[in-house]
């Protein structure tokens, strides 16, 4: 057979998105994916170096605040590719709020945490299926995340407040670690209403991860009992086959056995086949 070599355009063809079944607005997001968390996770740094680098210059304020307009700006644009590339832009929109949250808070200092929020979970999202293994990493990182900025939000707006028990940042991780279990001390509250606020959202982002992982914890069980319940199931029926294997496998051995005797009695000039055994007479 003769093989024919491919053209140029045709060897273009095969390496577009479309002929790996991806649309031109996914063949982007997993360029992009990459890029995408790396500025994340650089926001993330920027505003934890702001908010605890008390004695910072304003030199160095401005610098972070050209940071974080960057960082913002990026994202933004990342959005309007993404929504230009979309085919179904109503749905995309409908189903990435995440990312049209960040398009629509500025980066001004009192929503620095919803941003750095939404631009580290919404970027985890990205990689996130529905698989229960994949859900529960991508709930447990973005919890450890919305505790450490939770703490960092605290920090900010506590430390340096007219009556604060908030003295360092180890404060602000201890009421955030005790505050998401929706228990507390008592030994380190808000005296601020920023404070109380982010206490609020905190509490409430508690009782849902707390309801989350009795949720998860109860499927999980439910479906080991599905598991166990239908090997017991497969147990039965290789049970039920195995005992009628022995019934005729006896039935066998009673009709060779019934052979058997019929070939005795033969064996003693006894000529009836009824399967009566009979002794030969006894000598005298």
């Amino acid at each position: 057979m003769q093989v024919v070599p491919m053209s140029e355009d045709e060897r273009v063809a095969s390496t577009t998105p479309a002929a790996h079944g991806l649309s031109r607005r996914q063949a982007w997001e997993r360029a992009t994916g990459v890029p995408m968390g790396v500025l994340a996770v650089l926001f993330l740094g920027v505003y934890a170096w702001f908010v605890l680098d008390t004695g910072a210059s304003p030199r160095l304020d401005a610098w972070l605040e050209r940071v974080d307009v960057a960082i913002w700006g990026l994202f933004a644009a990342d959005f309007v590719v993404r929504f230009g590339l979309s085919t179904r832009r109503r749905d995309f929109l409908r189903t990435h709020p995440l990312e049209l949250l960040i398009v629509l808070v500025p980066p001004f200092r009192p929503l620095r945490l919803v941003r750095a929020a939404v631009l580290v979970i919404g970027t985890l999202n990205r990689h996130t299926l529905t698989h229960r293994t994949r859900l529960s990493v991508f709930v447990g990182t973005s919890s450890v995340l919305i505790l450490f900025l939770c703490a960092l939000a605290f920090f900010d707006a506590e430390h340096g407040a007219e009556g604060t028990k908030v003295l360092n940042f180890g404060d602000a991780l201890w009421w955030s670690a005790v505050s998401v279990t929706t228990v507390g001390y008592g030994d380190v509250y808000p005296v601020t209403i920023e404070g109380r606020l982010i206490s609020l959202v905190l509490m409430t982002f508690g009782i849902g991860l707390i309801s989350f992982a009795i949720g998860t914890t109860t499927s999980w069980v439910i479906d080991q009992l599905k598991t166990v319940e239908q090997s017991t199931d497969r147990a039965d029926r290789e049970i039920g086959v195995l005992v009628d294997e022995i019934k005729a496998l006896r039935a066998e051995v009673a009709a060779l056995r019934t052979d058997d005797r019929q070939w005795a009695a033969m064996d003693f000039g006894d000529h009836k086949i009824d399967g009566t055994e009979r002794r030969p007479p006894a000598s005298k």
